[in-house]
């Protein structure tokens, strides 16, 4: 069919923005999308084989997981359009079976006692605040003086509204750290050098980087700021939680989305099978 896909293009992101979608999500569609309509403008029409010609391409770019991901988009793009029929399909992924590179309670302590070592108590926070909480870094912002002086925080996030529950000695932590730093309104992790700005994630991540290559036997692929939902996750899980309650907790939508947390590494594997005795 002849269609103009800029045009269309446009509209689609403009409905983004209508939704209420993050800017980030808003971006990453819209060079997914650009990229795509690059491709189909050597053709004098967008056809089925179009579609799955360009899918091989991809196939022969990048892994399995990035391929699905611009396949959702282009999909969800194509329905848009009108032509639903010109939707490919995803490639199957086996399931792991184990985690990998999952961060270790031990690893955790020993990033905390490296964070104090150089006197970095902003990172040292920062960690205990993910790792206690189960937070996404980007919902760091929250965490502001005023929303501390009570153990639960309201967030939004992915059109989301949730509850985070801030224990009582991380709370204790957090007044005690706000005040040592002269914190007494706005964001509790501040810019070093925008009082009124929090510190920024890409900050964060590069200091977590750092942190990892100064603390020796930790593989610094593990330190990110996911590794510490992850950790929160499956510790959570192992203390007895529900699978649905930390399914609220994470503010997923889906609970299959949570399952994941239910797998274990390898490490914790042979740990519970050297535990067997008969």
């Amino acid at each position: 069919m002849v269609i103009d896909l800029n045009e269309w293009h446009r509209k689609f992101l403009e409905d983004m923005i209508d939704q209420e979608k993050r800017q980030s999500t808003i971006t990453h569609y819209d060079h997914i999308i650009s990229e795509f309509i690059k491709y189909a403008s050597d053709f004098e029409e967008v056809t089925k084989s179009v579609v799955i010609e360009y899918k091989q391409l991809m196939c022969d770019k990048f892994g399995p997981t990035t391929v699905n991901n611009y396949l959702l988009i282009i999909n969800k793009f194509l329905a848009y359009l009108g032509c639903p029929e010109l939707r490919v399909k995803y490639l199957k992924i086996q399931k792991k079976a184990s985690l990998e590179e999952v961060l270790e309670p031990i690893e955790f302590k020993r990033l905390l006692r490296t964070a104090k070592q150089y006197k970095q108590y902003d990172m040292y926070m920062i960690m205990k605040v993910l790792a206690y909480t189960g937070i996404r870094i980007e919902e760091l912002k929250y965490f502001t003086f005023e929303n501390i002086q009570s153990n639960y925080i309201q967030i939004f996030n992915k059109a989301k509204i949730r509850k985070v529950i801030v224990r009582n000695d991380l709370r204790r932590e957090l007044l005690s750290y706000c005040k040592n730093n002269h914190i007494k309104s706005g964001y509790v992790f501040k810019s070093p050098k925008y009082e009124d700005r929090m510190i920024h994630t890409s900050t964060i991540f590069k200091r977590m980087k750092k942190l990892a290559s100064l603390t020796p036997g930790i593989k610094k692929s593990k330190v990110h700021p996911h590794s510490f939902r992850h950790l929160f996750a499956i510790k959570f899980l192992d203390e007895g939680g529900e699978i649905s309650e930390l399914a609220d907790i994470l503010g997923h939508s889906k609970i299959d989305t949570t399952t994941i947390y239910t797998r274990s590494t390898d490490l914790m594997k042979k740990r519970k099978i050297e535990k067997i005795k008969y």
